[in-house]
């Protein structure tokens, strides 16, 4: 019975050393894998043609140099996007793939998805983070420049609100202008898309007042990249062409 004991004692300490011998291993083996499986990103209305995407990845258990080879699955057209196909790791716990995308061939407001996956010879990869998904979209250049808004009169010191309402890709329509319109009557605001960032109300544009004075209204101005703009606008007389007003109106949104 004895020997049966030491027998059964000895077999046990055979298994748990290998056990411990491949815990052992797999801890020192580096293993790389993206730092998620998932990952949002939003592309600046105001941008270059080409926007880089961060894509994070993480080493464990040690450093490596090693080549990744990296695979890009979308329904995107092949010139809206550029991914390199190998990373070479930098032995650091951090890198980065980076995905470029061409801002010129994708539609505004619509999300886009990109699967990456990462695979090598050389080192091993997560097989449960060997993928991950990038979902982006950039942003609709008007419809940040829509809804309600503060306005803030400089001519009258009055202040109230205003409802602007996207008109087309360019343009949108303050519908409470001089916080005094007849009921349908708008003023349209033209913003040019680049690094001028102006806005105009177009020479001359016509509008009637609650009363049906008509007006010759124009303007010029500048927005800001989080959603606040301001124009220098003049009111004319219709008929007499005469300057009826000038002022400021600072526009705040809410």
């Amino acid at each position: 019975m004895k020997k049966v004991v030491i027998y059964l004692f000895c077999v046990i300490c055979l298994f748990s050393c290998k056990k411990n011998e491949y815990l052992n291993a797999s801890i020192d083996e580096p293993t790389v894998e993206f730092a998620s499986t998932a990952l949002n990103e939003t592309i600046p209305f105001v941008t270059g043609t080409e926007y880089s995407i961060a894509v994070p990845i993480q080493v464990f258990g040690g450093n490596s140099t090693a080549s990744l080879s990296v695979k890009a699955e979308t329904k995107m057209p092949s010139d809206a996007y550029s991914v390199a196909n190998s990373v070479q790791l930098k032995g650091k716990s951090l890198d980065t793939i980076f995905v470029k995308i061409n801002t010129k061939k994708i539609e505004k407001g619509t999300d886009y998805n990109l699967k990456l996956t990462i695979s090598s010879s050389n080192v091993t990869v997560s097989k449960n983070y060997e993928s991950c998904i990038v979902t982006f979209s950039q942003q609709a250049f008007m419809d940040f420049f829509t809804g309600t808004y503060s306005c803030y009169e400089s001519s009258t010191g009055a202040t109230y609100n205003v409802e602007f309402v996207k008109q087309n890709g360019t343009t949108i329509k303050n519908m409470n202008f001089y916080d005094f319109p007849l009921a349908g009557q708008y003023v349209p605001y033209v913003f040019t898309q680049d690094e001028s960032m102006l806005v105009e109300i177009p020479e001359n544009t016509e509008w009637t007042d609650n009363l049906g004075n008509k007006y010759l209204v124009s303007g010029t101005g500048a927005y800001e990249l989080n959603g606040n703009f301001a124009v220098d606008f003049t009111m004319k007389d219709a008929a007499t062409e005469e300057i009826y007003m000038t002022g400021k109106h600072t526009f705040r949104k809410k």
